[in-house]
């Protein structure tokens, strides 16, 4: 039977020593294992919430109404008749808006300063159709007058001159004038100067007899010009004096009953821009939720590396072997010869020099 040696104090100072008396385990704890699968769950909910609110049957019950809804007015009613263009039935249309006659066609000169005594007389019956055209136009909205180009207006004039034309622009200058016709007497008109989206820098020379009352009378609009539309005669391509470098420049004569503001598009708000501000706190909840959860696995996964941080020995270390015996190879056998003859236990094993 062998004996029971006592444990080496070399042994004892070598022992590793830990700051805890638990014992260390794997990676992650039992806690920690299930926040972290909280956390995918979480993310799975959020993906798969996304999926479902994605659909637009999900956000029917929590609106009423159409697919569009008007934010500042109501939408107006959709007409569903026909707009007959004026010139569908010549033999027809003309005889309810007339045409400046051939005879008066003839006496325009095109690429003149102002209106020559020979044209007044079609200046002013240009004016006088363009008012009768205006009114015609608001007792019977189904009929429509064609929208005029600029490009046509200035490549063939004498196929465009005296007849009614559609225009819309906008709106560079209206003043106030007072116009003395031999026929007419003092006419008072706007003058007004227009942009077409086609005529670039060219402008459209425009006398009509009235305008509606909340467009200003300004030499210049020199922010947001309003968006004008008007119906009226073409008259002549008429030269006016400019800055460009011959001094003269072109531009299309039309007489006008009278001057209309384009109405702004009303505001129309989509079922999509009702659910912005829903979609926006989904949002901030969700992500303040995700934060909340990374913040809280962080900060348990900060205090788990504090608890089971382990060391060998506090820094500086140093070897030493103070206090401890050491017996060199010949003279332990001598003794163990010795304590073999006598039949006792070794006084190096009663030390406790070996383990």
């Amino acid at each position: 039977m062998r004996p029971v040696l006592p444990r080496n104090e070399l042994t004892e100072e070598l022992r590793v020593r830990f700051r805890t008396t638990q014992r260390p385990h794997g990676l992650l704890s039992r806690r920690h294992q299930v926040r972290l699968l909280l956390l995918l769950l979480a993310l799975a909910a959020v993906l798969g919430g996304r999926r479902i609110v994605g659909r637009p049957d999900f956000w029917k019950p929590l609106f009423d109404g159409g697919e569009a809804v008007t934010g500042t007015e109501p939408p107006a009613p959709v007409s569903h008749a026909v707009r007959r263009p004026v010139y569908e039935d010549p033999a027809r249309e003309n005889a309810r808006i007339p045409e400046l006659s051939q005879e008066l066609r003839d006496v325009v000169r095109d690429n003149v300063i102002g209106v020559t005594a020979e044209e007044w007389k079609a200046w002013g019956v240009s004016l006088k159709y363009a008012e009768d055209l205006q009114r015609l136009l608001e007792s019977q909205p189904d009929l429509s007058v064609p929208q005029v180009r600029y490009a046509l207006l200035m490549n063939v004039p004498d196929d465009c001159r005296g007849r009614p034309w559609r225009v819309t622009g906008t709106l560079r200058r209206m003043t106030r004038e007072t116009v003395r016709h031999s026929r007419l007497g003092e006419v008072p008109v706007l003058d007004a100067w227009l942009t077409l989206p086609d005529s670039g820098s060219g402008l459209v020379h425009v006398v009509s007899r009235d305008a509606d009352r909340d467009l200003p009378v300004q030499e210049r609009y020199e922010q947001d010009p309003p968006i004008v539309t008007l119906t009226g005669y073409f008259l002549k391509r008429e030269a006016y004096p400019s800055h460009t470098e011959s001094g003269l420049s072109i531009a299309p004569l039309i007489l006008a009953g009278k001057i209309s503001r384009v109405p702004e598009p009303a505001a129309v708000t989509t079922r999509s821009d009702q659910l912005t501000e829903w979609l926006s706190w989904l949002a901030v909840i969700t992500c303040g939720g995700l934060g909340l959860v990374i913040w809280t696995f962080l900060a348990s996964d900060a205090g788990h590396r504090s608890e089971r941080t382990y060391e060998l020995t506090r820094l500086p270390a140093s070897p030493s072997f103070d206090g401890i015996d050491a017996v060199s190879p010949e003279d332990l056998l001598s003794r163990l010869e010795d304590s073999a003859a006598t039949g006792s236990v070794p006084e190096a094993f009663q030390q406790g020099i070996l383990d």
